[in-house]
C-alpha cells in the first residue's frame, strides 16, 4: 500500500500546532523565566486549573524545576514545562512542540500491547510493520512510562497511550528524557516480520512531503485509510445500500452548511438503507454547529434514523466534540458505536484557547470550559460493539468494524 501520508492516527495533532517561530535554544534564565509565566498564567486562564491536582503539589513541582532548571539542557527544559502542564489532566491542555521541528519519519500505533511501524519515510521502509522493542538500550515499558508523564492524562487510557507513544517520534522529548544522547540518531531496536531483531538508527527531518512514505498493509487500503487529506468525504457502497461518511473535521458554518445539504441529497438519491459515520480521526470542532446543521438531516430519515440504520465508529482519535457528537447520534440518532473508547471523556474540561512563553514561543493550550454530556458515573464514551483491530486485520488490508457494521442484519 503506497499513499500519500498525512497521519493515520494521531499525527494530526502535529500539524494542528500553531506555533512555527518557536525555539528551544535560550538561556536558563529565559526558561526560568518562561516557567514563571507558565505557572501564572495557566491557573489563570484555565476554567478550573487544579481539578486534578492541588494548588500546593503544583506549586512543590514548579519550584522544584525552577530550581533544577540551571543544571539542565534545553531539551531537558522542554521536558519539563511538558510534564509541567501534564500535570493539569485534561486532554486540552498540554504543551506543544510545534510542526516546524523535525521528527523521526515513522508514524506508530498500538495493537493490543504491540506497538508497530505502521508508516515510513524513505530511506526506513525496512522498519515498516516491525514491533517496537526499545530505543536505545531503554526497552518500551520505560520508554511509554517517561512519555506519559509529558501528556494529558486524565482523559481515557487509549488516549493517554496514543498520545505518549506519538512522543516517541520527537527529538527533543527523547533527548530530554535521555533516551538518546544525538538527536541525529535515535536507534530503534525493532522486530521485523521475519522475526528478526533489527537497528534501525533514524534521522530527524521536517515532517510535510509525504510522497517517499510507505503504509504497512495490503496492496489496498480500506476505507478508512483512504482519500487521508480529506476531511469530510462519502461514498456510496451499493451492495450493501450503505453510504460512508469519513467525518474527520468540522468546516466553517457555510462549508459546513453545503456539506451537510450534499450528504442529505446524496441519502436521499441513494436510498440508502444505512449510514455509516467514521470518527476515528476526528480531534474535534464545534459541536453545536454539529448540532444544528448535521444531527437533523439524520434524525428526519426514518430510513436510517432507526437500530440498525445507523452507525458510528469511534476510537482513541475521536476526541473533543467529535465524542459528543457521538453521543448525541447515540441518544438522539439510534446509532449503534462500534470500535474503541473515544480519546475524551463524555464529562470534560473542553473549547481550548492558547497563549505562548515568551521567551521559547512554545504554545500551551488550556480547557476554558466544562461540558456535562454523561451520567456523573460516565468515565468514558464507550463503543456499543467493542472491536480492536489487530496488526493481522491490518497488515492484510482490513477493517474488521467495518465488516462488522456491514454484515450487520436487522
Amino acid at each position: 500500500m503506497r499513499q500519500t501520508l498525512v497521519g493515520l492516527t494521531l499525527a494530526i495533532l502535529l500539524t494542528a500546532c500553531a506555533a512555527q517561530d518557536a525555539t528551544t535554544n535560550i538561556t536558563p534564565d529565559a526558561w526560568r523565566a518562561d516557567l514563571r509565566y507558565l505557572a501564572a498564567e495557566l491557573p489563570r486562564r484555565h476554567v478550573d486549573a487544579f481539578h486534578t491536582i492541588t494548588r500546593e503539589r503544583f506549586a512543590d513541582e514548579v519550584a522544584r524545576l525552577d530550581a533544577a532548571i540551571p543544571g539542565l539542557t534545553d531539551d531537558e527544559s522542554v521536558d519539563g514545562l511538558m510534564r509541567t502542564v501534564a500535570l493539569i489532566g485534561d486532554g486540552h491542555t498540554h504543551l506543544d512542540l510545534p510542526p516546524s521541528f523535525p521528527r523521526y519519519p515513522i508514524e506508530l500505533h498500538w495493537f493490543g500491547d504491540e506497538l508497530r511501524v505502521v508508516a515510513a519515510g524513505a530511506p526506513y521502509h525496512a522498519a515498516l510493520g516491525a514491533r517496537v522493542v526499545a530505543i536505545g538500550d531503554v526497552p518500551l515499558a520505560e520508554l511509554m512510562k517517561r512519555t506519559t508523564e509529558l501528556v494529558p492524562r486524565d482523559e481515557t487510557a487509549g488516549r493517554t497511550r496514543e498520545t505518549a507513544a506519538m512522543q516517541l517520534t520527537s527529538p527533543e522529548v527523547l533527548h530530554g528524557l535521555g533516551v538518546i544522547a544525538d538527536r541525529e540518531r535515535a536507534p530503534f531496536v525493532l522486530d521485523n516480520a521475519a522475526g528478526e531483531r533489527i537497528t534501525v538508527t533514524l534521522s530527524p527531518v521536517r515532517i510535510g512531503d509525504f510522497s517517499s512514505w510507505r503504509v504497512a498493509g495490503g496492496d489496498t487500503p480500506p476505507l478508512y485509510l483512504r482519500r487521508l487529506n480529506e476531511p469530510w468525504w462519502t461514498e456510496f457502497l451499493p451492495d450493501t445500500q450503505t453510504v460512508y461518511f469519513s467525518f474527520s473535521a468540522y468546516p466553517q458554518e457555510a462549508e459546513f452548511r453545503e456539506r451537510a445539504a450534499a450528504l442529505a441529497k446524496l441519502l436521499d438519491e441513494s436510498h440508502t438503507r444505512r449510514l455509516v459515520i467514521d470518527l476515528r480521526r476526528n480531534q474535534g470542532g464545534d459541536f453545536q454547529r454539529f448540532r444544528s446543521l448535521l444531527l437533523p438531516i439524520i434524525e428526519a430519515r426514518s430510513a436510517i434514523n432507526r437500530a440498525g440504520g445507523l452507525f458510528v465508529i469511534i476510537g482513541p482519535g475521536t476526541f473533543s466534540a467529535a465524542g459528543v457528537s457521538a453521543l448525541d447520534l447515540r441518544n438522539r440518532g439510534h446509532a449503534i458505536l462500534v470500535g474503541t473508547p473515544a480519546g475524551i471523556r463524555p464529562n470534560h474540561y473542553g473549547d481550548s484557547a492558547e497563549f505562548r512563553l515568551p521567551n521559547s514561543g512554545l504554545r500551551v493550550s488550556y480547557a476554558t470550559q466544562f461540558h456535562r454530556t454523561g451520567a456523573a458515573t460516565d468515565s468514558e464514551i464507550a463503543p456499543d460493539k467493542r472491536i480492536e483491530p489487530t496488526w493481522e486485520e491490518f497488515r492484510a488490508g482490513r477493517d474488521p468494524i467495518m465488516e462488522w457494521i456491514l454484515s450487520y442484519a436487522r
